[in-house]
This record gives structure tokens, sequence and C-alpha cells, in this order.
């Protein structure tokens, strides 16, 4: 049968017609480049694409029917060979609702023959079908087969690329870009299922063995300072969460200066506590990654507590603290004027203790004097502390250090006797500040 000459215009016109385009759904922010999102055309691809040609939702994806069968049929229009397709039910029912929705005929003929390796698919590709194009900033990245399929699709993408963010109490997403969906009429080739458009936006570089998909030409979009191995999706998704944190709130630490303390040495005195905050947050993701955050409301729980911390200052003070000179706490007359004897003023402190015992430094510093004194000591023992302090330890039976020796607190100095003016065994014990004797129980 060959088609009329009316069939014949009405075929070249949608053949040579260009698609009607009308928007739907829209979404904005800020814009990107954009990169059609396509299959190539492999054989496999093609045969099976044909079979979606319908009006409408129905498509059954049959690529496998070009495997199964050795019949297919050669399509004429006005007696001239334009295509072949898989000679199969739901091919050519197909083939029939397509020719009756758009008034013209066709005539086939079957083949019985495998389909060769390099048959030219390209001549049944480009029968018009309604589609719907998913656009970023006007240029399309890719087609499928409505435009409620193609809503899922962008649903389906933001999903993906947002991400789940658990503690927020609010969350807006919205896709980086004009993007929106339009209703158009496209070529069956350029249409790819919802499955197929949600891979393709989310990886443009990935290849699909099962349609023979080679690497997309939105590939471009990865290309420049990036490498190729660099998988970035056709479109991005922005998220703006508000969530609420508790932050601590740090303490303060006040210095105290303590001469009675080593310089350098520190003693806590009031331990610091860490105060607690609410804060309201806004923070922005680019494709599940955070990228930015900011507060927008402070919130004061708990105050935070300052530690306060004694600060040592005395420079001959190696520890701070001091310690007896002997073992024995007996003192056998204090510091002060004397009430027998005529009254006279002691520079120090006796502690009655047999002869031989050990006599220890009062804490660190350097001998200055050690050996015999002729002023009444005796045997002796003088000790810079540092900070104009000095210690003097009398009357011992023998002295266990010498000049210029460095001490610590607690090493043996010598041992207790009654050389010098002494009229028993004892242990006579000063503490000198700026040469000036001083009562000595403060550094005991």
């Amino acid at each position: 049968m060959k088609w009329t000459a009316a069939l014949q215009a009405v075929k070249t016109k949608l053949a040579t017609a260009r698609p009607k385009v009308k928007a739907t759904h829209r979404w904005k922010t800020t814009g990107t480049s954009t990169t059609l999102l396509k299959f190539k055309s492999p054989r496999l691809f093609i045969a099976g694409t044909t079979s979606l040609l319908v009006i409408g939702s129905g498509a059954v994806l049959i690529s496998s029917h070009v495997q199964a069968s050795k019949s297919c049929l050669q399509i004429y229009r006005d007696g001239q060979y334009i295509g072949l397709v898989p000679n199969n039910p739901e091919t050519v029912d197909t083939m029939n609702r397509v020719a009756a929705g758009y008034g013209v005929q066709f005539e086939s003929t079957p083949v019985y023959t495998q389909v060769r390796e390099n048959y030219p698919w390209q001549r049944v590709e480009s029968f018009p079908t309604a589609a719907a194009v998913i656009e970023l900033n006007n240029q399309p990245l890719v087609y499928t087969t409505s435009t409620e399929s193609a809503n899922q699709v962008l649903n389906n993408v933001k999903q993906a690329l947002a991400g789940d963010i658990k503690s927020a109490s609010h969350v807006t997403t919205s896709f980086v870009g004009d993007v929106k969906v339009v209703a158009t009429t496209i070529g069956i080739a350029d249409i790819v299922q919802p499955s197929d458009a949600t891979r393709l936006l989310l990886h443009p570089q990935s290849t699909d063995p099962m349609s023979g998909r080679a690497s997309s030409p939105a590939a471009q979009l990865n290309s420049g300072s990036h490498q190729a191995t660099t998988q970035r999706p056709a479109l991005s998704v922005q998220t703006h969460a508000t969530v609420t944190k508790t932050v601590s709130l740090p303490y303060h630490v006040k210095y105290v200066k303590d001469s009675q303390l080593a310089k350098g040495d520190k003693k806590v005195v009031t331990d610091g506590k860490c105060g607690t905050q609410k804060e309201t947050v806004s923070e922005i993701y680019l494709n599940g990654q955070q990228t930015a955050e900011h507060v927008l409301t402070k919130d004061t729980v708990t105050q935070p507590v300052d530690e306060v911390v004694k600060l040592g200052t005395n420079a001959g003070v190696a520890s701070g603290g001091w310690i007896w000179p002997t073992d024995s706490h007996l003192i056998t007359s204090p510091f002060g004027y004397r009430s027998f004897g005529g009254g006279q003023f002691h520079p120090g402190i006796d502690i009655g203790v047999p002869t031989g015992t050990t006599i220890h430094a009062t804490n660190d510093g350097t001998v200055i004097s050690a050996g015999w004194n002729s002023g009444g000591y005796g045997n002796w023992v003088e000790i810079d502390n540092g900070s104009g302090i000095t210690t003097v330890f009398g009357h011992m039976s023998r002295v266990a250090v010498h000049n210029g020796e460095v001490v610590s607190k607690g090493e043996v100095i010598g041992y207790s006797g009654e050389s010098g003016e002494a009229t028993g065994p004892h242990l006579h014990y000063e503490v000198r500040m700026n040469g000036t004797a001083v009562n000595p129980m403060p550094y005991t």
C-alpha cells in the first residue's frame, strides 16, 4: 500500500516540526552551567526504546525481544524503506497506536534474519513522542516519559542529595539554579525511563551496561580543574537546617600572688566549672556536606565558675612548703625576749634533741656558711633560701655540707650537739628576712 500525498505531508511535518514546549514546575536559587544528559544510540537501546512510542505512560521496555527474536519487520512509508523493528506483538501494537495517533499509515514486511551489528537503527529513532524535559537554567538535562515522572525524578534526586539531618527542627531544601520541568515532543531515542533519568542526574559520568550507554556528554560538567574521576551530580541541592545545640562556656582562671609559695608554683583554691549555653544555629549544606553555619540566638543556662589559683612569688622556695628541721618538735626556748637570764632577746627557737640527731634543710637553697662560727653558734650551717630569706642551724656536733653547696628540702645538713655557747644538746633554728631575725614558726 502506498502512502498518499496528504499522509506524506503529515509525516514530513511531524519529522521537521520543532517540539512544542510548555513550562510547568519551577525551582529557583542561583545559576550554573548545564549539558544535556542523554543516551548515545547503540543498537540495543534504540530497539528497546522503539517499543516506548506511546501517547501517555503505558510504555513497556522490550529490548530483550531484539536478542530473542530472529524475525524482524521492515517498515515502509510510501514505498520507501525507513527502518527495521523486532517482529513481536508489543512492538507491532505500539507502532499501530503511534500511527493511529498521528493519523498516518505504514506498511511492513516480515523478514527472518539476524540483525547485523552495524544496522542503522537511527532511521526509526526520530519518531516524535510526547515527553518531558528537566532543564537547568533553560538548558535541557534529560528527557523522560512525562511531567509526572520528571517531577518524581527531581524529588528522588533532591532526597538523595540533601541527606538526613536528624537533629534539625526545621529543614528546607532547594535546587541550585533555575530547575524546571517542561512538557515537550522529542524523538524516542532521546527519552529515558525515570530510573535511568535519576541515575543520569546523580552520576553523569557513570556507565550503564544494561543499556549499553557510554559516558554521558554531561561529563563536561566535571571538566576544568577537577579530576576526571570526580563524580559530581548534574544538579546540586542546598539545604538550610535550624538546629538547637547545648555548648560549654569555658571558665576563667584568676591568679592570686602568694609570697609563701615558691616562684612559679600554683595551688588551686577554688575549682573552676564550665557553664552551659543553648544556641539556635542555622546550618547550610550543599549536597549533604555542611558549608557554613551562623548562630541565631544564645541563651545562657548556667554561668561558669572562675578557678582561683595561688601563684607563688618566692624565688627561693622550690616547693612552697616548709618542713620541721628535726624529728623532735620539743621547743625548749621560744622566739623573742626571754624571761630569764636578764631578759635577753632570743632570735630563734631551741629544739630539744639528743646529740647526734640528724638535722634537715627546711627548704631548698644554697649553703652560704658551714663550719665553726665564733659568734657563739658553734658548728653551724647558714642557707640562702632566696627572696631575702636565710635559715640558720646552730650548736651542731658536726656539719654534713660545705659552702656553695645546693641543698634540697629535707636533705641532711648536719647533726645536733652542744657546740658554742650552749648549756646542753639542742638545735638552735633561726629564720632571717633580709638579715633580720623573724619568728621561724611560719617557716616550719
